[in-house]
């Protein structure tokens, strides 16, 4: 929980300790963390955007922000930016 609180991300704290998302938050919880929500910056969704227009998948733009693939989703969901189909590039 103190890295947590020091400003680890989730996803940091998954590859760290070799744990899902799901148990890493559920362990927050049961230490009594207030849990954050840190989705992208403004900035950081004009980012993403030119690197998904260069090929870059979700996966690749997650890690790059060290945040999850569903919070770069999320914010292109938001933000109305359109998605390639499933399948495509893998960088």
């Amino acid at each position: 929980m103190e890295k947590y609180q020091s400003g680890a991300t989730t996803p940091a704290l998954c590859t760290e300790y070799s744990l899902s998302k799901g148990g890493v938050l559920k362990l927050l919880r049961d230490e009594g963390a207030q849990l954050r929500c840190q989705p992208l910056t403004d900035e950081q969704v004009r980012e993403a955007t030119a690197l998904y227009g260069d090929g870059k998948s979700l996966a690749a733009i997650a890690k790059h922000f060290d945040v999850s693939y569903n919070g770069v989703r999320q914010a292109f969901v938001r933000a109305g930016i359109q998605r390639r189909p499933r399948g495509g590039s893998r960088t």
